[in-house]
């Protein structure tokens, strides 16, 4: 390789190097700083439901704030994440499975007592699996719901929604109530 080529090359390294480090002093950095970590419980409002899972569902879940998307609307309080979950219950009656993966809109409130108060909506695609004796096929259909929380801490929060799911073409019907405690990093 000639002198000129090896330059040129470092030239164009030292140019992405630049870029990179523009880039990143620019940026957050800390890459986790809007992911949450949460586990709760879901309730169905169905009879159907609840003869599968008694009271609820427990879950486990990640939520991620997107901190890069324009708001839908306008003002600083509104912020958008992204949320998926993993509901799972296993009874004599059956097993059941639901995956709700939620895009979030939520308006945060002035500060109250040292907390601070929310509420927004969500669109949600949810997966849905029941084993109950009967072939009940998985099957995904979209949703929307409600959601009120409250931010204990900059770490801490609660939180509940309510979602209705289209159930055309499903066996059973997953709206109701999911409640969870949320852990920020």
């Amino acid at each position: 390789m000639s002198l000129t080529k090896m330059s040129a090359q470092l030239g164009r390294l030292a140019l992405v190097a630049c870029v990179a480090l523009a880039i990143g002093s620019s940026a957050k950095a800390d890459v986790l700083g809007g992911l949450t970590v949460r586990a709760g419980i879901w309730t169905p409002s169905s009879n159907e439901s609840r003869s599968v899972v008694d009271f609820g569902a427990f879950s486990l879940g990640l939520q991620y704030e997107l901190g890069f998307v324009p708001q839908v609307l306008n003002g600083e309080s509104w912020s958008t994440s992204i949320s998926a979950d993993f509901h799972y219950s296993a009874r004599k009656v059956g097993v059941v499975r639901y995956v709700p993966v939620s895009i979030n809109q939520v308006y945060t409130f002035e500060e109250q007592s040292g907390k601070l108060p929310y509420l927004g909506f969500c669109v949600t695609a949810a997966t849905m699996g029941i084993t109950d004796g009967s072939f009940q096929p998985t099957v995904t259909r979209l949703g929307g719901g409600l959601i009120a929380g409250l931010k204990m801490s900059d770490k801490l929060y609660v939180e509940t929604r309510y979602e209705w799911i289209d159930k055309h073409g499903a066996s059973w019907n997953v709206d109701g109530f999911r409640t969870y405690v949320g852990l920020k990093f």
